[in-house]
């Protein structure tokens, strides 16, 4: 069984209405992968949860959220980042 935890990626300074970013925490036994949402809406390898979990990630606020607000976020990013490029 996979547990996973959700997290809104903030810039410091900014507020939590309007996250930066999503990311992830999947457990699989004792397998922990980290992972953050790409503007391609792939998920791929990120170190800022273990940097933010030590102290280590100045820039960035994580703020954990519900799958179902992940699930919102994905949407919004989806409708922001199809109109870039």
């Amino acid at each position: 069984m996979t547990e996973t935890s959700y997290y809104a990626i903030i810039v410091r300074g900014h507020t939590a209405s309007d996250p930066s970013g999503l990311a992830r925490r999947r457990v699989l036994d004792s397998n922990v992968v980290d992972e953050s949402l790409r503007r391609d809406m792939t998920w791929g390898h990120t170190s800022a949860i273990a940097e933010w979990d030590r102290g280590e990630e100045l820039t960035l606020d994580l703020v954990e959220i519900s799958e179902a607000e992940a699930g919102e976020l994905i949407e919004r990013f989806r409708v922001k980042w199809g109109g870039e490029g």
